[in-house]
């Protein structure tokens, strides 16, 4: 009694809980989609980072399919463009680069972004500058198929 199950998994917290309230409480239109698009790069950009730390091809396409999503939303065109560099450096796995565009991107949303959104932001992108940021490093795929010589 009073011990944690030994097999009990550990319940994930969700990272931008303010950015997604922010969205939740926005009318809906241009301010929502702006919140909408903040929440989404941010989520992307987080799966760099562990326990995450995406592979190339899942991050490709993710950045393609969000930049897709993100052809459909009414936000303004330096957004529009702040979130393509995004994506773009999201591809090549710079974090050092999505870090800079997360600060633009922040700079940008500034009038929509209320304080406790902007925090988790810089958060994200404190973590992201972190020193050795730039190094990014995968343990090769297992292979599950592996027969026993």
């Amino acid at each position: 009694m009073g011990q944690p199950i030994r097999y009990a998994l550990i319940c994930p917290e969700f990272r931008f809980k303010a950015v997604l309230a922010l969205a939740g409480r926005a009318p809906i239109g241009g301010e929502r989609e702006i919140a909408l698009a903040c929440l989404q790069v941010a989520r992307l950009c987080a799966g760099l980072l562990p326990p995450y730390a995406l592979t190339t091809e899942v991050m490709v396409l993710r950045a393609e399919n969000t930049r897709q999503w993100l052809s459909a939303l009414a936000i303004p065109q330096g957004m529009r463009t702040v979130a393509a560099r995004i994506l773009e450096a999201l591809a090549g796995l710079d974090r050092a680069r999505v870090a800079e565009g997360l600060a633009d991107l922040v700079i940008a949303a500034a009038v929509q972004l209320d304080e406790a959104s902007r925090t988790e932001m810089d958060g994200l992108i404190q973590e992201l500058s972190a020193p050795g940021a730039a190094e990014t490093s995968f343990a090769p795929p297992i292979d599950v198929h592996l027969q026993a010589s």
